[in-house]
């Protein structure tokens, strides 16, 4: 016999109430107009069916509706409403010579918790969702197996899910999600929720453990009370390596240590990273956010150890390029064209693709003369040509005779530029990215 029978209408009822997020009086009043027009012909639980498909639900009659409590090993076409309690970072793995993705979260309803595991697209369709702690969650068309002697839930093949943070679920358990200003970090504390902007992603570390290799990243995060540097291990290592300088992230699940230069915030198993979360905060650009670490230098006196730095001076050269490049939408990095394609490196994968504008000049302020390279907008506003009448006057010439009819307009202006002193692995010299700048009168 299946679930949703005639006998079962008023748990089908109380579906359609939670799910829509409307009051169950309205549902009721909406079910008999229903059967009002339709002159009796039809029976409460068609006229329910009706109204759930008028207010968008897609609600199968053959679906079992349970609590978690009531799952057992092979059960299968479950619908669930949950909450979500923990999400892990997403796993790489390879079988039989394939790649994959898994994720794990934990989630909950008034009679217990079981972890759900995504695989593959679903983990991508997660994190488009925003899905994070605390979200209420539609699960349809699920199925349920054991693991060391405990249950866990599945997606079927053509299962769904749905964040839905409006529907009525005062029955799910409640859950405490306070995000920490990075001042408020002290060593010791487990479970972090904080949201930052990414400063610097230092190159990845790899070390060996008894179980095999492992890997480390640091990177620094910054917010308006304070910034800190952020540890990520294993495989949350793969997602650091994509962010760039400016993302905002959210990272939940962290542990705070006390380092030698302060706290540290670590990324460990039970962490997860998301980039752009939803939140209502604001928080300044990671240019603003550093601008107090900001020191005025002499060219002569600078120093791969400086960090931040502003120099004043003239530009005396523009260098040598192709003036443009095209980089990842998703992660930002450099891709590689393949005929039509682009294939990301760093994402493992093809990506769509879009222009940046790279431009470097030199400047010198009478004590000596160091590379500035300027990226996408302040490349642009470097050469005063935006990207597209960039790649026309390229295509037209070439990207010498662009540079050459851009010297008498550049070459001798006063300068004002900003950003981190690096050494650069080619040249071996000391040179800046500049994050931001300005025309000097």
């Amino acid at each position: 016999m299946g679930f949703w029978v005639q006998e079962n209408t008023s748990v089908l009822i109380d579906r359609i109430a939670s799910e829509s997020g409307k009051p169950k009086q309205e549902i009721l009043e909406k079910i008999e107009s229903k059967k009002e027009k339709f002159a009796g012909l039809l029976t409460e639980s068609g006229a329910a069916l009706m109204v759930a498909k008028e207010l968008g639900l897609e609600i199968d009659k053959n679906s079992k509706r349970l609590k978690i409590a009531q799952l057992e090993d092979g059960m299968s076409n479950i619908d669930l409403l949950v909450r979500v309690m923990q999400v892990f970072a997403p796993r790489e793995f390879e079988k039989n010579g394939k790649k994959g993705r898994l994720c794990n979260l934990v989630v909950a309803d008034d009679s217990g918790e079981i972890r759900l595991t995504l695989w593959h697209d679903d983990v991508k369709k997660m994190q488009e969702q925003g899905i994070e702690r605390g979200s209420i969650l539609q699960i349809n068309n699920c199925y349920v197996t054991s693991f060391k002697d405990r249950v866990q839930l599945n997606l079927s093949y053509q299962g769904k899910f749905l964040s839905n943070q409006k529907k009525d679920a005062g029955f799910l358990p409640k859950i405490e999600n306070k995000i920490l200003k990075l001042d408020e970090l002290r060593a010791g504390l487990n479970d972090v929720s904080v949201i930052a902007r990414v400063l610097r992603v230092f190159p990845a570390n790899e070390f060996k453990k008894d179980t095999g290799t492992g890997r480390v990243v640091n990177f620094m995060v910054a917010d308006k009370t304070n910034t800190i540097r952020a540890t990520a291990w294993n495989d949350l290592t793969r997602e650091v390596e994509k962010l760039v300088e400016n993302d905002l992230i959210k990272i939940e699940g962290g542990y705070t240590k006390e380092g030698m230069k302060g706290i540290e915030l670590h990324l460990g198993y039970s962490a997860r990273l998301l980039k752009n979360p939803k939140t209502g905060e604001t928080l300044p650009s990671a240019m603003e956010l550093r601008g107090a670490e900001v020191v005025q230098k002499k060219i002569s006196n600078l120093h791969e150890q400086d960090g931040t730095v502003e120099i004043q001076g003239k530009i005396s050269e523009i260098g040598k390029g192709k003036l443009y490049f095209s980089k990842c939408k998703q992660c930002g990095k450099k891709v590689i064209q393949i005929d039509e394609s682009y294939l990301c490196e760093n994402c493992g994968e093809q990506k769509e693709a879009e222009s940046t504008g790279v431009v470097s000049v030199r400047i010198e302020d009478g004590t000596g003369s160091v590379n500035t390279v300027y990226y996408g907008e302040n490349a642009e506003k470097l050469i005063g040509l935006g990207m597209a009448e960039l790649k026309k006057r390229v295509a037209e010439s070439s990207a010498e005779q662009v540079i050459e009819e851009l010297k008498p307009k550049i070459i001798g202006k006063k300068i004002v530029a900003r950003g981190p002193v690096k050494q650069n692995s080619f040249s071996g010299e000391l040179e800046i990215t500049c994050r931001n700048f300005e025309f000097a009168d």
